[in-house]
């Protein structure tokens, strides 16, 4: 009833939808621009192809929801949870997740350019093959991520916890790495050709000039 209720909502020109309980639903490949979905708990939901422009999701739980392939570029979701949530190949262009919680989510060939992640919690996040060009990363914690192959071009991470993460073969080209900790992350095949390391702590423990 509560999906059938947004989508009659939602047709009708409400985008005021704030704070529904839609845990579980399934929303397979939904249209849902603009729409106001703060607080909205999505927990275990399936909107993977959901179509998602420039919604709000603010504070939303989406823990364990299928979003794959979904379009959220645009979007806000500062503060929302996403924790085990599976974004692979979701359209994150411009999306922000600002204070987010998405501790061992899944963003496999993800397209995050100009996303905003910072002070983001992207522990044990599988970045592999993702796109980051120019995203703000800057006090995030990647603690035990895998950036495998990600693109982090121009990304500004300083200050962000790097510690222990996988970046075998990442082009981490031009990126701002300021005060960021590296300790014991695996940089190897990394291109990192002009990339700003001023005061970070490398994988050996020590600190770069």
């Amino acid at each position: 009833m509560i999906v059938n209720e947004l989508l009659k909502r939602y047709a009708a020109g409400d985008r005021d939808l704030e704070e529904l309980n839609l845990q579980g639903a399934y929303l397979n490949k939904v249209n849902l621009p603009g729409a106001n979905l703060r607080r909205v708990d999505f927990r275990g939901a399936n909107l993977s192809r959901a179509s998602l422009q420039g919604v709000n999701l603010s504070y939303a739980d989406l823990s364990g929801a299928n979003l794959s392939g979904a379009n959220l570029s645009g979007a806000n979701l500062e503060e929302a949870i996403l924790e085990a949530t599976n974004l692979s190949k979701a359209n994150l262009v411009k999306a922000n997740f600002k204070k987010a919680k998405l501790t061992g989510a899944n963003l496999k060939e993800a397209s995050l350019m100009f996303a905003n992640l910072s002070q983001a919690n992207l522990d044990r996040v599988d970045f592999h093959g993702a796109t980051l060009h120019q995203a703000i990363l800057h006090r995030a914690s990647l603690k035990d991520a895998d950036l495998i192959g990600a693109i982090l071009q121009e990304t500004d991470l300083r200050g962000a916890d790097l510690s222990r993460a996988c970046l075998i073969r990442a082009d981490i080209s031009k990126a701002v790495l300021m005060v960021a900790d590296l300790t014991n992350a695996v940089l190897l095949g990394a291109e990192l050709k002009g990339a700003d390391l001023s005061g970070a702590t490398m994988p050996d423990g020590k600190m770069h000039d």
